[in-house]
């Protein structure tokens, strides 16, 4: 019901967390809703997980105008969905979503098949698939989008972060610095995206936490919020 996080963010050598702060539904007095998202350079973001398993995406620049984009889950296989099941969960099945060489099928010309019925329903985008909603916003900025005419605000504290880190990184690299994230400036194994409801008198930065692997618990089937028809 919190629209409006507060964003802080933690720097590391690595890259940096940032952490999303909201109000909880309860006991809104005394704890936080905290989403911590991790950036670890070049080019992955570990988002926070669910309670079955991780969530991750890499994005690969290719060349200057188009980007390899994974969208990967990990954990124990009991509650890890396997990758057809993670394909169609995502709306990202080769002859349905894609094409054979995995581009989408869905683009600006088509709309990206958004379902306007759905979204009168109260669906917000109207587009099926986590990362189908995430490509319509990039491939409608254009091959090369003109930064000059950003707008940045309040919620794009982290945007605005990874930029001047990875300029700095690219410029200290040049200078002759190692690599940002090699070495000993390398992400630590114990580092990773949480989202927790936490007492407002704990530093979200000092919250124990560990990446999802338990077993025993069922695995509820993956099924799209509803369905599209290109």
């Amino acid at each position: 019901t919190d629209k409006a996080p507060r964003l802080q963010i933690e720097m590391g050598p690595y890259g940096f967390r940032y952490a999303a702060i909201r109000r909880p539904i309860k006991d809104a007095s005394s704890h936080d809703y905290v989403r911590a998202t991790i950036f670890v350079a070049p080019a992955t973001v570990l988002i926070p997980p669910n309670n079955l398993y991780n969530v991750a995406n890499i994005n690969v620049p290719m060349d200057d105008t188009n980007t390899a984009f994974y969208f990967i889950a990990w954990g124990h296989p009991s509650q890890t969905p396997e990758t057809e099941t993670w394909r169609r969960f995502l709306r990202q099945t080769v002859g349905v979503d894609l094409d054979h060489e995995y581009r989408p099928l869905r683009n600006d010309a088509n709309r990206f098949w958004q379902d306007r019925q759905a979204m009168k329903a109260g669906n917000f985008t109207g587009i099926t698939g986590f990362p189908n909603q995430d490509i319509a916003m990039w491939l409608t900025m254009g091959p090369i989008s003109d930064r000059h005419l950003d707008r940045l605000g309040a919620s794009d504290l982290a945007v605005v972060e990874f930029r001047k880190q990875m300029i700095e990184a690219a410029r200290a690299f040049a200078d002759g610095a190692p690599a940002i994230g090699t070495g000993e400036g390398a992400i630590p194994a114990s580092v990773c995206s949480f989202q927790a409801i936490i007492p407002k008198t704990v530093d979200w930065r000092a919250y124990d936490v560990s990446y999802v692997w338990a077993d025993g618990i069922e695995r509820p089937e993956l099924e799209p919020s509803y369905s599209v028809k290109a």
